[in-house]
């Protein structure tokens, strides 16, 4: 009864409060989460990326680096519009190498919008699987020279398409048909990429996708993101991807 009227009081405040109250909470649980790393030596798993990183705010043992509208097209690129690349090392070399995890989340943006724009752009002279396989090209670089700072590596999977009907016109290019297909393509070659380079792929998209691929509704947040249900699930996934991984 107490929790029901708190929430119905701060749906009364204004947006900026509620957005400053909302980076106090996240910045608590970091708080927590670091702690208890450090009393009972469990790894912390930052997830760094765009948007689709926020779901893990306030999550145990989850510390959330959110790096703006980043695309996994242009990540590996310098001076790119989101500087993603820059952000992406900064936080990198803060982490303590030896203890955590980093678990990357990028490529959304990519399905929904980009690769069926390119696809259109270039009058369909290149195949859906060529642009795919061309921006997980492209991340491969980064994931490399992750790799080879000895920080123990992960990559969290996209997750389905929404129709249409559930998306504002400026968030997404292509019909509904062409980006569950998209989605689709893109995690099978996601996925076949990290296994054949031995990077934990973190598989949420059978999870979360209808027979038709789309997002499941009990999973939706909103138009395009994934609710905190799928935390727990993602969690007990990477701990048995990477225990396989690095046994010690």
């Amino acid at each position: 009864m107490l929790i029901a009227q708190i929430k119905k009081l701060a749906r009364k405040l204004p947006r900026p409060i509620l957005i400053f109250l909302g980076k106090i909470s996240n910045k608590t649980f970091d708080v927590y989460n670091y702690i208890h790393s450090r009393i009972y030596n469990i790894p912390l798993i930052h997830v760094i990326g765009d948007s689709h990183s926020t779901v893990f705010y306030n999550k145990k043992q989850f510390i959330v680096r959110f790096l703006g509208a980043a695309t996994m097209h242009n990540l590996n690129k310098k001076d790119s519009s989101t500087k993603s690349n820059e952000k992406l090392f900064q936080v990198l070399r803060k982490l303590n190498t030896k203890r955590d995890i980093v678990m990357l989340s990028f490529g959304e943006i990519d399905c929904r919008i980009h690769i069926s724009h390119q696809y259109e752009k270039q009058q369909k002279k290149l195949t859906v699987p060529k642009l795919i396989d061309q921006t997980i090209f492209n991340y491969g670089y980064v994931l490399k020279e992750i790799r080879q700072m000895g920080i123990k590596l992960c990559v969290y999977g996209i997750p389905a398409a929404r129709e249409i009907k559930h998306l504002d016109k400026s968030l997404f290019c292509g019909t509904d048909k062409m980006r569950s297909y998209i989605y689709g393509e893109f995690n099978d070659r996601l996925k076949k990429f990290c296994e054949n380079n031995k990077y934990p792929y973190i598989n949420i998209y059978p999870k979360v996708s209808d027979k038709n691929g789309f997002l499941l509704k009990e999973y939706a947040a909103d138009e395009i993101h994934l609710n905190g249900i799928i935390a727990d699930f993602v969690r007990d996934l990477l701990i048995k991807n990477t225990a396989a991984t690095w046994p010690d």
